[in-house]
């Protein structure tokens, strides 16, 4: 068996690599193969020596092998292609292929190839894109609005809620600084929030804000705004103490907009009308606190009175008159 020693241009530690090394000849014909891919692919050196190196490769990416190969006897030397190994066990293995072309006596007179098994890394980068899949779908689905802003507190992401609840499209505010939808009596309080640098305990939280819906958009409780509970805080990193870099302002921020409207006006329903209303068990009217003294209402006039909203009457299924 061949090793090392045998072959000019393979270093005396070739075989002891773990990288899987071969070496072949002008026209792709292995002469040479390391320990290492004798224990990736299964394939003996005894039974790959004299056939192509296309014997090595999964079937898929020959003619990429091919193309490299061709692109390298111009002299162009390519980093790390990513490549799959042919096994005797029916699988296929995950490599990063790194070529060097042999010359002799100013002629070519081969490759050296190493790959480099890059199964952990497939791995994990499927794991991240899982988990990158994952997290947009929690982002776009949630209820809140998400958003990153730049240093300028400009919009670069932004989820599907805010058109959901204000009625803009991504495109329409991607570029755009946040506080332009904001309300304007509530611009002032907003400036510094949406330039937040800080974290934990000392970042914004639950500061109650409108948002502007746009204009033509559906209303919702027949406003043209939407309150809105904010926190956010800075993408920078986080200082711990004295001695710790500076925040790196650069960066932005990142913030959380949660709808409000319908917590605040029940609350504000629930102060006017109070938490018990003494109604009559027989004709449903509502006693009322009138000056000094009281009177009895019927119910839809006291809601009326207290909130605004005003009733129409209609016929339930169990009431629609009989035809005559």
């Amino acid at each position: 068996m061949d090793t090392p020693q045998d072959n000019p241009g393979l270093p005396i530690e070739a075989d002891d690599l773990q990288e899987v090394v071969a070496l072949c000849d002008e026209d792709g014909i292995l002469v040479w193969w390391n320990r290492a891919g004798e224990e990736v692919t299964g394939f003996t050196r005894d039974e790959v020596v004299g056939y192509h190196v296309d014997a090595i490769i999964a079937p898929g990416c020959r003619q990429l092998l091919s193309r490299i190969l061709g692109i390298q006897r111009t002299g162009t030397v390519l980093p790390g292609m990513s490549l799959k190994l042919q096994t005797t066990f029916g699988m296929e293995v995950p490599v990063e292929v790194t070529s060097v072309p042999r010359r002799v006596g100013g002629k070519a007179a081969g490759w050296l190839l190493i790959f480099r098994d890059t199964t952990l890394k497939v791995q994990l980068q499927d794991e991240l894109d899982r988990l990158d899949v994952l997290y947009r779908r929690l982002v776009e689905n949630s209820p809140d609005i998400v958003y990153v802003l730049d240093a300028q507190a400009r919009v670069v992401f932004i989820n599907d809620t805010a058109e959901a609840l204000l009625g803009y499209r991504k495109k329409e505010l991607i570029g755009r600084e946040l506080i332009e939808i904001v309300h304007p009596e509530d611009r002032e309080r907003a400036y510094w929030p949406l330039r937040e640098r800080r974290h934990d305990d000392r970042a914004t939280r639950n500061l109650q804000l409108r948002l502007m819906s746009k204009a033509g958009a559906p209303r919702r409780y027949d406003l043209d705004f939407v309150y809105v509970s904010l926190t956010a805080m800075g993408l920078g990193p986080q200082q711990n103490g004295a001695g710790m870099p500076p925040a790196d302002e650069s960066l932005g921020t990142q913030g959380i907009a949660r709808d409000v409207t319908e917590i605040l006006h029940l609350q504000e329903f629930s102060r006017q009308v109070g938490l018990i209303l003494p109604i009559c068990s027989v004709c449903h009217k509502i006693r009322a606190k009138e000056g000094a003294g009281e009177e009895w209402i019927p119910i839809s006039q006291y809601v009326a009175r207290k909130t605004g909203i005003l009733f129409s009457h209609t016929f339930c299924p169990d009431h629609v008159p009989a035809p005559e």
